[in-house]
This record gives C-alpha cells, structure tokens and sequence, in this order.
C-alpha cells in the first residue's frame, strides 16, 4: 500500500486540507499525464503532479473545488510526505 499525505491551503482558505489519495486517483494520475507509472512520478516528484492528486483527492473526497487552474493557480500552501518505513517501491533484488 502507497501512504502518501498532501497538505494544501488555498488563498480563500485558513486550515490546510489534508489529502490521502487512493490507488483509484493515483491511476487517474498516470492516465491523466501519460506517465507509465505513478510510482516512478512519485519518486521524482514534478509539484504540479503533487498538486493534481490534492486537487482529484479533495473531489474524490466529495469537496466542492474550482476548476484545475483555478484551484492550481490559488495554492497558498503544499506540502507532501510519504511513509518513510515503506518504500513506495521495491529494489529489485540483486542478480547475480
């Protein structure tokens, strides 16, 4: 399982949002970009792909938000973090 957290705040907003994207927003990610794997996109972190999944997580959540480039260009505040204990994937294991 992929633990990742997304805190946002917009300029109308006084309390950040927190954000728990599931693995159904992380595929729309991968689709909605044309990665070949949200993990990877992860890994190397693009902040508009960090923003995307709190924007899909908080109308997944069933929150009323504006439109993608309105609710992108009035991001006050963003932070992200994943679950430091486990990994978002696995090294391979060595081949001999």
């Amino acid at each position: 399982m992929i633990d990742l957290s997304i805190s946002t705040r917009l300029d109308s907003e006084t309390e950040p949002v927190v954000s728990n994207p599931n693995m159904g927003t992380l595929l729309k990610l991968e689709r909605h970009f044309g990665l070949e794997s949200a993990i990877q996109a992860l890994q190397n972190t693009k902040l508009e792909h960090v923003a995307w999944l709190a924007w899909e997580s908080r109308r997944h959540a069933g929150l009323t938000v504006p439109p993608w480039e309105k609710f992108r260009d009035t991001i006050a505040d963003i932070s992200f973090e994943g679950d430091n204990e486990t990994p978002l994937a696995e090294e391979a294991p060595p081949t001999n």
